[in-house]
């Protein structure tokens, strides 16, 4: 790490304070943009882009660990406190209702709800946090001279794992925001401060153990862009038996390896990673109890197998009604309902909350998306295929007439009978499937090969957006990808707006706890929290909108305007296309040309104010500084030109 945080700048560094009026603004703070002749990153000092990046996280995780740490004395969880402080913690939470706290180890004596690499990370801290005292009866004399009971001692066993707890998480949040600003183009390394300042960060760090996956993922996207398949591949598996998400950078690299014919260094990565979980899951697999519930009925295979029972009974992961330990997690994510911050909680709400005739929101809302995408639809194919406008456009009218009819009823029937979780299940997953597809559809046909954080970044937001469940803390999931994007044209602008609606979620969800709670004499009811669960989740789509842009109009990339191609795309950064690329066809075929405004934020811009606008030779109006022309694909060859 030192050596690598000590390599000489490259002068041509981009400051964001040079680029980005956010980060402008901000840095009057301290004097404002670095002036036109400065060259950010070409000195000595010891303060290096990546040494401030690691302050710089290490801040917001101290800042997130302050922002809860009053919910790590137990005896403060009541009246709602956890709610009203927004200090609510699974760490605490489930420190106890795990077993952890009576020395019980995850899967053995206990079926725990999560992957085996949080269990893992559970016990090896909850083993630590048991050398702290259990509370204790603290009594007062009284006027008597009696001796009263007064209070309980906190429980320093849990304040302990809670502490230790936070110290790995910080440990994998630099990991992440290291791998993250390493995996960057070196002009852009700066751009990582999205991920070390995200406010979500210290809001979510100590929600839940996902921060681990993300390290693992940040890590293995790191290996893949240094040309380590195999590397890569244990990473992303190590990931995946931590949170499944991980599995999604394996499938969006598929699509990119298929299209530039590399399907070999991707068939070896997925074989590391399915070598590495299952590394880490068969030997949970034969040690584990077996439970009916949380009642251990059985012990596991290998104990079985010393002791002369009949441990082949054992293998299939069932005895008598119990379940194999390890199996809890996927039971509990086939059997739950829609989750608090789902679409589909959001759906149900408002089906019964609503009249489900023609002015319900909802159904406002899925015909506004529908004529959308339908129009969009057609206006490509008739542009490909003129002769078939007619055929075209009724196909389309007659999409849309069927949302027009069947969302009405939709609505109706989940009113009157809910969504059963068998059927969540398949709705869910046909929802996912359809989204997979078309993102994967876009990959290979998009005239230019997209980059590899544009593919995941959307891959893991339609997941998001379609899963039953959305917990707060799978936020975090989508923050090592930002930065790669460099999140269009508003960059910090619309990483912050989108930022804020996650605390808002965040929010009303504790506020609606509250209302749940307490009958409805405090806190805000549901509408709130749905309606900022729906704004959150629009916003997520706003941000795929920016992404799919790009992917369509390649030189409105910002990553790629330094002339790079893809700096995370390790063996397919540079390499030519043998397929895809058919979707240029489809497009207009127009000459791709951005005019870039001259100005503090513009490249080559004045940095000390506007006033410098430039007429561009040939009769460019005053005010733009230059013209980006990128590859265009050849009609018919399927290939950029390079």
């Amino acid at each position: 790490m030192a050596g690598m945080a000590t390599t000489p700048a490259s002068p041509h560094r981009t400051s964001p304070a040079r680029t980005d009026p956010v980060v402008a603004g901000a840095s009057e703070l301290i004097g404002g943009p670095p002036g036109r002749h400065a060259l950010p990153g070409a000195g000595r000092s010891w303060w290096t882009p990546l040494r401030v990046l690691m302050l710089l996280v290490t801040l917001t995780c101290v800042l997130g660990y302050a922002q809860k740490s009053g919910c790590r004395d137990t005896r403060n969880w009541t009246d709602e406190y956890q709610y009203t402080r927004m200090c609510y913690s699974d760490v605490v939470a489930l420190y106890s209702q795990e077993g952890l706290v009576d020395g019980k180890i995850p899967y053995l004596d206990y079926p725990t709800e999560y992957p085996p690499v949080i269990g893992g990370a559970m016990q090896l801290v909850s083993s630590l946090a048991g050398l702290g005292s259990a509370p204790a009866a603290v009594f007062r004399t009284d006027k008597a001279g009696a001796q009263v009971f007064d209070h309980y001692s906190m429980d320093s066993r849990s304040a302990l794992f809670y502490d230790l707890t936070a110290l790995l998480f910080l440990v994998a949040a630099c990991v992440a925001v290291f791998c993250t600003a390493l995996t960057m183009a070196p002009s852009r390394i700066w751009d990582a401060a999205l991920l070390a300042l995200a406010p979500t960060l210290a809001l979510h760090l100590l929600t839940n153990w996902d921060v681990l996956a993300v390290a693992f993922a940040a890590g293995g996207l790191l290996a893949w862009s240094r040309r380590a398949p195999r590397l890569a591949g244990i990473l992303f598996g190590l990931g995946v038996v931590t949170k499944l998400y991980p599995a999604l950078f394996l499938l969006g690299l598929a699509v990119l390896c298929l299209r530039t014919g590399r399907m070999r260094e991707w068939a070896r990565t997925v074989v590391y990673a399915v070598g590495a979980a299952v590394a880490v899951m068969l030997p949970v697999w034969l040690t584990a109890g077996y439970f009916d519930g949380t009642t251990k009925v059985s012990d596991g295979i290998w104990s079985t197998f010393w002791g002369g029972g009949d441990w082949v009974a054992l293998l299939d992961g069932e005895q008598a009604g119990a379940h194999n330990g390890l199996q809890r997690f996927f039971e509990l994510n086939s059997e739950r309902g829609a989750d608090w911050d789902s679409l589909a909680f959001a759906t149900t709400w408002l089906a019964g909350k609503y009249d489900t005739g023609w002015f319900a929101p909802l159904h406002l809302v899925v015909l506004a998306v529908g004529l959308a995408v339908a129009g969009a639809t057609a206006a490509l194919a008739v542009r490909r295929w003129p002769w078939l406008r007619a055929q075209v456009i009724g196909t389309a009218v007659g999409c849309w007439l069927i949302l027009l009819v069947a969302t009405p009823l939709v609505l109706g029937a989940v009113r009157d009978h809910g969504i059963p979780v068998g059927t969540l299940n398949v709705l869910t997953a046909i929802g996912l499937v359809l989204a997979v597809v078309g993102i994967l559809a876009l990959a290979l046909l998009a005239p230019r090969r997209p980059r590899v954080p544009q593919v995941v970044l959307l891959l893991v937001i339609a997941f998001l957006l379609t899963n039953k469940v959305f917990s707060p803390q799978y936020t975090i999931w989508l923050l090592p990808l930002l930065p790669l994007l460099a999140l269009a044209r508003p960059r910090w602008r619309l990483f912050l707006v989108w930022q804020a609606c996650e605390i808002w979620v965040l929010f009303t969800r504790f506020m609606h706890f509250i209302y749940n709670d307490t009958s409805g004499s405090d806190g805000i009811d549901r509408g709130w929290f749905v309606s900022a669960v729906v704004l959150r989740d629009l916003m997520l789509c706003v941000v795929a909108a920016f992404v799919v842009r790009e992917i369509l109009r390649p030189e409105l990339d910002v990553v790629r305007d330094g002339g790079v191609d893809d700096p995370a795309g390790g063996i397919l950064d540079g390499a030519p296309d043998v397929r895809g690329g058919r979707l240029g066809l489809l497009l207009p075929s127009r000459p791709w040309a951005r005019a870039v405004p001259a100005g503090p934020f513009a490249p080559g811009g004045d940095p000390l104010g506007p006033g410098s606008e430039t007429p561009v030779p040939g009769g460019e109006p005053a005010g733009l500084v230059g013209v980006v022309e990128p590859p265009s694909p050849r009609p018919g060859d399927g290939q950029e030109k390079e």
